[in-house]
């Protein structure tokens, strides 16, 4: 039921928020992808072992630059994710539901729409979508639609480790509770 609300939820603001973007934006070959967020209700953790409680796996990782994004129509409306893969350094939990190797495939909350207008790129709430390269401490939860593991929480399951991820260290800055579970994650799988 839950899950349901969730959906439900999401496809209305995924609707609204496609709605706009193609209605009021032009595109032209020299104009960057737009970006939009839509809301979606998730966890918020109150510290490290809460997400891990939470969580059906959590691992480092470096993100590689073999992304898909995948779009899935249903008759609400569109939605998607990032398929990524990353490589991992070491896993923190494992998980009972699927092993995880050297590699895997991780779900980003995360999609790019195109249209006549061109290319907008759509972000569940504050997620932003991993840099190519850059080291991440993550979240888990395993899909059993997808056969796969999706970032758990949003934003809330994912955590870079070098700092060099612009876009999450300025929600760092603008966000104190994210700011505070970071370091809080960061602290516990210190290496």
């Amino acid at each position: 039921m839950k899950k349901a609300i969730i959906l439900a939820t999401t496809a209305l603001a995924l609707v609204i928020t496609g709605g706009y973007v193609y209605s009021n934006h032009y595109n032209q070959s020299n104009v960057p992808v737009r970006v939009g967020n839509i809301e979606a209700n998730h966890a918020i953790f109150a510290n490290a072992v809460d997400a891990e409680a939470q969580s059906d796996a959590v691992v480092r990782v470096i993100a590689t630059d073999d992304s898909k994004n995948v779009i899935e129509n249903f008759n609400w409306g569109p939605t998607g994710r990032t398929e990524t893969k990353v490589t991992v350094k070491k896993v923190y939990k494992g998980s009972s539901k699927k092993d995880i190797g050297s590699e895997i495939v991780v779900f980003e909350p995360s999609y790019v729409l195109e249209d006549s207008k061109g290319s907008t790129r759509i972000n569940y709430e504050g997620y932003v979508p991993m840099v190519p390269g850059e080291e991440y401490i993550l979240y888990l939860v395993y899909s059993d639609r997808l056969g796969g593991y999706w970032i758990n929480a949003l934003e809330q399951g994912k955590f870079n480790v070098t700092g060099n991820d612009k876009a999450e260290a300025k929600l760092q800055e603008s966000d104190q509770q994210y700011d505070k579970l970071k370091k809080d994650v960061l602290e516990k799988y210190k290496d």
